[in-house]
């Protein structure tokens, strides 16, 4: 079996054991064999995984089941350590509560590495990078345009109202640079309707929505990337080692990436390191 099949087996098993292929409810315990229990976690043979499912596609809501990235990563995770699978709805303000008080045992929300330090939590591992990217509209068969930090400047830009993507561009081109949209969506209609040149707007999150929009493609990097972490609380050093190996051998068996694909396609893995010059391999 190739590496790729394994991992596509690896992601339908895990799905499977939790209904979470679209996602559900059913659990089945008979066949897991747990490589942590209480007090490492909070209920036996449970991981419950804490996510925000108002961010697709991290993770969201369709037709009544729990969709998205991180949902299969934690289903992926709690299969790995032998565990039923419990899914939160949580905000990323609340994790270090939830952690703390352990109402959930890991925590998933688009939190970078640096924010989890910075808010008390503890990183065990990452799963994705994110950051900035620019979209535009790019016909079949055509060269996706350059884009730099100078050539950018001449270009008519958009962006979501008050997301990072538009502090950064305010800070690096000044107020009223780019044209502002309520949501990321909002911004790719303007793109296909000719209204601005380049959509600055999170990667992953843009990778997903440019799906609906035709010729709308990913054609580079704004800006630092970040690693996204799964985190635990500060004081379960156990918890952090296992879900942290567990995290190494879904990457090795190039499950994390076979998830990456699922949602986001050929969208490159970001570099964390970076500059703010675009990096224009699509």
């Amino acid at each position: 079996m190739t590496r790729s099949k394994r991992a596509l087996a690896l992601i339908l098993s895990a799905m499977l054991l939790f209904g979470i292929a679209g996602c559900g409810g059913k659990d089945e315990k008979t066949s897991l064999t747990p490589t942590v229990i209480p007090p490492v976690i909070a209920k036996e043979g449970v991981l419950r995984a804490g996510v925000d499912l108002s961010y697709p596609p991290f993770a969201g809501e369709e037709k009544g089941q729990k969709v998205g990235i991180d949902i299969d990563v934690a289903a992926a995770l709690a299969e790995r350590l032998g565990l039923s699978l419990e899914i939160v709805d949580l905000k990323p303000s609340d994790i270090p509560a939830a952690l703390q008080n352990k109402q959930v045992d890991v925590a998933l929300g688009a939190v970078s590495i640096t924010d989890a330090v910075l808010a008390g939590v503890t990183p065990a591992g990452s799963y994705i990078s994110d950051g900035a990217g620019y979209f535009s509209i790019v016909a079949s068969g055509a060269v996706a345009p350059e884009i730099t930090s100078a050539s950018l400047a001449g270009m008519k830009v958009g962006c979501q109202k008050e997301s990072a993507a538009f502090w950064n561009l305010q800070s690096d081109y000044g107020e009223g640079f780019a044209t502002a949209y309520e949501t990321v969506r909002a911004g790719f209609e303007a793109l296909q309707a000719g209204e601005i040149d380049v959509l600055v707007a999170d990667a992953v999150v843009g990778a997903y929505i440019s799906r609906d929009f035709n010729d709308a493609r990913f054609v580079g990097q704004y800006g630092q990337a970040a690693a996204l972490a799964v985190v635990v609380a500060p004081d379960a050093s156990e918890l952090e080692t296992a879900v942290r190996g567990a995290l190494d051998a879904l990457a090795s068996e190039g499950v994390l990436d076979a998830i990456r694909t699922k949602w986001v396609g050929s969208l490159p893995v970001f570099d964390v390191s970076a500059s703010t010059e675009a990096s224009t391999t699509p």
